[in-house]
């Protein structure tokens, strides 16, 4: 057929038909073009600061627990019991926060429908 993707029974000087294909061609693209917006991409730098958010919360937890056991140890005596006992805590402390920043940020991306 070459170039022209018309039927091999369209005569070639059809104005009215060439016409008629490119008003439904028209109408069709402006119903496309109003059609329901799509959905946005979440953006990545987003869900990257949610990342970063999350092994924060967790580093500091154990951090902290960790520090706190080893200055009560130095101070008590007791040495590792309350290293062990306060890392288990802020281990426990981060995971939580950390669940507390998913359900926060799962709930955002529910009310803004994506």
């Amino acid at each position: 057929m070459g170039d022209d993707d018309r039927s091999p029974h369209t005569p070639r000087n059809d104005a009215a038909g060439d016409r008629k294909r490119l008003d439904d061609l028209d109408a069709r693209l402006r119903a496309a073009r109003t059609g329901p917006e799509p959905k946005r991409q979440t953006s990545t730098r987003r869900e990257m600061s949610f990342a970063y958010r999350v092994m924060v919360e967790m580093i500091a937890g154990l951090g902290f627990g960790a520090f706190v056991g080893w200055w009560l140890d130095r101070w008590l005596g007791t040495t590792p019991i309350l290293l062990v006992v306060m890392v288990l805590l802020g281990f426990a402390a981060g995971t939580l926060n950390a669940y507390r920043a998913s359900q926060a940020y799962n709930r955002r991306d529910d009310l803004e429908g994506r």
